[in-house]
């Protein structure tokens, strides 16, 4: 068994944020105790060629939309640009996502923090999210 682990290079979305939802993201990420990360965020980070360089997923957070949509529109062209996979996290309780913002993301999840892992690393691997991880499964 390897020691190493590998460390994600996520940017996520900050900005005018009246339901706390990254505040929830990050709660929600932080439980996956075998998941390690590494923060950029859209209020430290200038967004730059060199930033999105180091990238390996943007994780829009959809409840903030509405109060940030030039940010969005801003990290959806970056991110297409410099092909940095693009995660849109449902708003919290909610299924409804606006139609426009799924097509341009590489994947959509909803706030269980196992489906956001999932997520993330099957992005990183370059394979296509297929699997609606949130979406009631039998078992």
């Amino acid at each position: 068994m390897s020691d190493e682990k590998r460390v994600y290079n996520l940017l996520i979305t900050r900005g005018i944020d009246p339901d706390d939802q990254y505040g929830f993201y990050k709660e929600r990420i932080d439980s996956q105790e075998d998941f390690l990360y590494k923060e950029y965020n859209t209020m430290e980070n200038e967004l730059t060629e060199e930033l999105f360089n180091e990238i390996d997923v943007t994780v829009l957070l959809f409840g903030m939309y509405h109060d940030n949509q030039e940010l969005f529109e801003e990290l959806l062209s970056k991110s297409k640009k410099f092909n940095v996979p693009i995660l849109l996290i449902r708003f919290f309780g909610m299924e409804y996502i606006l139609k426009e913002l799924e097509e341009k993301s590489d994947a959509v999840v909803g706030w269980n923090p196992h489906c956001i892992v999932d997520a993330i690393e099957t992005l990183v691997n370059g394979d296509d999210w297929v699997k609606p991880c949130d979406v009631a499964e039998e078992f």
